[in-house]
């Protein structure tokens, strides 16, 4: 009868312990990976929860938004300001910024106070937002100069830490679609403005469903920033009173 040898048995042995270390490190490095996996999405969802219900606190109807205005020039908001979006070629505001704008006109209406115009102005590539929301704006019959253009507005945050540093606003209203007014209200409110926002919707927009999934990544985003206030790309000291002509802003600065 065969009789196996130590040194053969020893070095299956070793050869089992190799495997079963390996799967052992496998594993490990699995439930690691699913556990980090499991707090980035915990995390994400905690954060889109917190920027969607403080920023809620925030938003009114513009029933509500008429009846809370006081008359006190020291307690009512200093100004409206709008954020931009797309527009067409020859300065047709899109559907979605149409209706910003159209809110805006009805809310300068009611109660007649400051615009600021806010949004991407690329001069390399003749693109200027601004400009067609101040066009769009005082064809409403706005005047020119109660309307101010912010050039630098490439994105909400953007737009909000200029309404703070270079326009000084304490007291605003921000004027966009619902799914975004959560993030602005918040990130006016991080700067410590008091905010307010009055949603601009009458219709679904296509591709709603992406559009809000995006807008969850940048709430993630903009909830960092909020905790950092980093100064954006295109900041510079000029401040902008809203005692002077809005026509001042006009060509950039």
């Amino acid at each position: 009868m065969a009789v196996k040898s130590n040194d053969g048995k020893k070095r299956k042995d070793n050869k089992k312990d190799k495997g079963g270390g390996a799967k052992r490190g496998i594993m490990i490095t699995l439930k690691i990976f699913l556990a980090l996996l499991l707090f980035l999405v915990l995390a994400t969802a905690a954060i889109n929860l917190y920027v969607v219900l403080k920023g809620k606190r925030g938003i009114r109807t513009v029933e509500e938004w008429k009846q809370e205005l006081t008359g006190d020039p020291m307690k009512d908001p200093e100004c409206i300001l709008v954020l931009g979006c797309s527009y067409y070629p020859g300065g047709m505001p899109s559907p979605m910024l149409k209706e910003r704008l159209d809110r805006t006109a009805e809310l300068y209406r009611i109660s007649p106070r400051k615009i600021i115009v806010s949004g991407d102005h690329t001069p390399e590539e003749y693109y200027n937002e601004v400009k067609a929301m101040k066009e769009y704006l005082v064809a409403q019959g706005i005047p020119s100069e109660e309307i101010y253009m912010d050039h630098h507005g490439y994105s909400t945050y953007e737009s909000m830490y200029r309404a703070c540093y270079v326009f000084g606003i304490r007291r605003i209203t921000v004027v966009t679609q619902t799914y975004h007014l959560f993030r602005a209200v918040c990130l006016g409110m991080s700067f410590g403005i008091e905010t307010t926002g009055v949603a601009a919707e009458t219709e679904e927009y296509s591709g709603s469903a992406g559009r809000e999934t995006r807008e969850i990544v940048a709430r993630n985003k903009d909830f960092l920033f909020m905790l950092f206030k980093p100064k954006p790309g295109e900041y510079s000291d000029d401040k902008v009173s809203l005692e002077e002509s809005g026509d001042l802003t006009d060509e950039g600065f």
